[in-house]
């Protein structure tokens, strides 16, 4: 029972004290376009999908290769993370920060929210 107990409160301060991941909404993303480098991290197949990517972003498949990515990368940069509905992009968001990046952030909704407010899209 007390271990019970210490486990849930851990957690618990664990959810608490979390930072929240860094977001920009498609709308926003658009607008600063030319100021944010945009980093996919979705799978080549769905790059290359039926709804496309935002063009002008850089494949960097979630794991390795972005583990890779972020070890070599200028922290100082702004970067946007994408996938398709926020879930992915948010743990590179935070892999980033773990990092000492300072500008980073998780675009809210993924390409589901982006396609649903009409923004562009490319297959390129």
């Amino acid at each position: 029972m007390k271990a019970t107990l210490i486990l849930f409160a851990t957690l618990l301060s664990r959810l608490v004290l979390a930072s929240p991941i860094p977001e920009l909404t498609p709308s926003q993303v658009f607008d600063q376009k030319g100021c944010l480098r945009i980093v996919d991290v979705r799978t080549p197949e769905e790059f290359v999908s039926d709804s496309g990517h935002i063009e002008g972003a850089v494949l960097v498949t979630l794991g390795e290769e972005l583990s890779d990515f972020l070890k070599s990368g200028n922290r100082k940069e702004r970067i946007v993370f994408v996938c398709r509905s926020g879930k992915r992009s948010a743990r590179a968001t935070e892999e980033s920060l773990r990092l000492g990046y300072e500008a980073t952030y998780s675009m809210k909704g993924g390409m589901l929210e982006w396609v649903a407010q009409g923004l562009p899209t490319t297959q390129k």
